[in-house]
């Protein structure tokens, strides 16, 4: 007998019919305001079957199928969408009991403690996010010069902790001179383990909150950033779904206008360190995002992480970077090149300091 079930980090899914050979089901869109097309869920006693899943109409399959795990660490795509990406078909071994799939490849909390603990890097809960779940943070290296990395402001986004993985697994090889790396991995906890949609989260979302701190993750990072010592503030995320410049990755310019030359300069460094590994996803500084380009509309300094850690004394260059959740044809998104992209990102952020005198 099928069992579907959401009961772990992440989960989410309302299941709506089950039979031997057909599953239909939808996000659950939760306190997000309009639509939104994270999912992922478990299903269990499918041995030797086909079975076909359905969201029909909502096309929220990605290109390569859904993302196919039987452990939440690692990840690959099924490859089987249907056309107009609103199901995808699955035949399961006679030997998997259990199968969990998702709208994207996850990072399961557990993945970040584990990076921690090769690398050796310390991390410590400074806070706890509303609902009581730990807010882990993590200091690598002892520079004066603090580069501070944030992702999941928006739950569901999982593609910028792979990048973060890659820029401390990078950082911990090499470190950068007179710099550390504090890291926030999930600002909002809760629904990193709820399963959350997390964009567009009445009243805000996250990254909506700097004017107002109304998350524990926003202010732990306005006090970090506060004591005057960050350099430079990246915030990670994925985009839309897909199509178009979501397929890519990108550099989001914000209402700083004086750091604009900065976003350019770091974007050329960046596209020249990713020309040079084969193992990283292609990227390309003319699908960078400025003010007035597609929704990049701009907005009050004091709102988005990037705008308002950008406007604070001592910080050097401060902007969100978009990835892909997918990719496409040619460019197709893995855990491994997510981590090697961050490599190459780490190595960027140095040459940046250095031409800017910091190092």
């Amino acid at each position: 007998m099928i069992t579907i079930s959401t009961d772990f980090c992440g989960g989410n899914a309302q299941i709506l019919s089950v039979t031997e050979d057909t599953v239909v089901f939808t996000p659950e869109l939760r306190d997000t305001e309009g639509d939104w097309f994270y999912w992922a869920f478990r299903v269990c006693g499918a041995q030797g079957k086909t079975v076909h899943f359905t969201m029909a109409p909502k096309y929220w399959i990605g290109y390569f199928g859904a993302a196919v795990s039987h452990d939440l660490y690692h990840w690959s795509w099924s490859g089987t969408p249907d056309e107009g990406h609103t199901g995808f078909t699955y035949t399961f071994g006679a030997d998997e009991d259990c199968v969990y799939f998702a709208h994207d490849m996850l990072y399961h909390p557990s993945r970040f403690y584990r990076l921690a603990e090769r690398i050796g890097m310390p991390v410590t809960v400074p806070v706890t996010d509303r609902c009581g779940t730990p807010l882990p943070m993590a200091v690598l290296g002892d520079g004066e010069h603090n580069i501070l990395l944030t992702a999941r402001h928006h739950c569901c986004e999982a593609t910028g902790d792979y990048i973060m993985e890659g820029i401390l697994s990078e950082f911990a090889r090499d470190p950068i001179p007179g710099c550390r790396i504090t890291a926030i991995p999930f600002v909002d906890a809760d629904g990193v383990v709820h399963g959350d949609q997390g964009k567009n989260r009445r009243p805000h979302d996250h990254n909506r909150d700097y004017a107002d701190g109304i998350y524990p993750g926003v202010r732990l990072v306005k006090e970090l950033v506060g004591r005057g010592d960050v350099v430079c503030a990246f915030d990670l995320h994925s985009p839309w779904h897909f199509g178009g410049s979501n397929n890519k990755l990108f550099i989001v310019h914000n209402s700083n206008a004086h750091l604009t030359d900065e976003f350019i300069r770091f974007g050329a460094l960046l596209h020249e360190e990713i020309a040079a590994d084969p193992n990283a996803m292609l990227y390309d500084t003319k699908n960078d995002m400025p003010i007035g380009v597609e929704w990049n509309q701009g907005g009050p300094i004091n709102k988005s992480n990037g705008a308002w850690c950008g406007s604070q004394p001592g910080v050097k260059i401060a902007f969100s970077f978009e990835t892909t959740y997918f990719g496409e044809e040619g460019n197709v998104v893995s855990q491994d090149k997510l981590v090697a992209t961050g490599r190459c990102f780490c190595r960027t952020i140095r040459r940046y300091l250095t031409e800017k005198g910091v190092l």
